[in-house]
């Protein structure tokens, strides 16, 4: 599971990815949702999968997930999609009922550092496309700082032992 959110803006984020993580973004994120109403016990079925993984871990918040906003950068991703003249549908009307009734934290789980692993991780993976698409500052912010292991952020670099050969 991947989600990028380069951004804690999420029009901003969406805007940014490429057209292949913005189309996975869009069904990751339903995933996520799902999950945090499959561990609020909302979705009562067999799928356990994604309980512990540490995005689900984080929108979730320890029963008081930052739902709302996750759900706004679903919405973003989506109609960043439809703008840019792509098909494909995919909508959160098979379980928005559920999501109603869910008092959802304010804000977000996001800090300036998990926008900068996550450009950081977004350039390692198409240096082509996000080096031009991240401001200057933010290129330089990226390269001139140590990376912070964020566990389901950018893990596999650290295990890796990534491009880069953060420590």
């Amino acid at each position: 599971m991947r989600v990028f959110r380069p951004y804690v803006d999420w029009r901003m984020s969406s805007r940014v990815l490429d057209d292949r993580r913005l189309r996975k973004q869009r069904m990751e994120a339903k995933q996520v949702i799902m999950a945090i109403l499959r561990k609020m016990g909302l979705i009562r079925d067999v799928r356990r999968g994604w309980f512990n993984h540490p995005i689900v871990l984080m929108y979730y918040n320890y029963g008081r997930p930052y739902l709302r906003d996750f759900i706004d950068y679903f919405n973003a991703c989506v109609e960043e999609w439809k703008r840019r003249g792509m098909r494909g549908s995919i909508s959160l009307s098979d379980i928005e009922h559920l999501t109603l009734g869910v008092v959802s934290a304010e804000d977000h789980p996001l800090t300036h550092v998990h926008e900068v692993e996550y450009q950081q991780v977004l350039i390692l993976k198409d240096p082509g496309h996000y080096l031009r698409a991240f401001r200057r500052e933010e290129v330089l912010e990226v390269f001139e700082i140590e990376p912070v292991l964020i566990s389901g952020v950018n893990n596999w670099i650290f295990k890796n032992g990534g491009p880069m050969n953060p420590r």
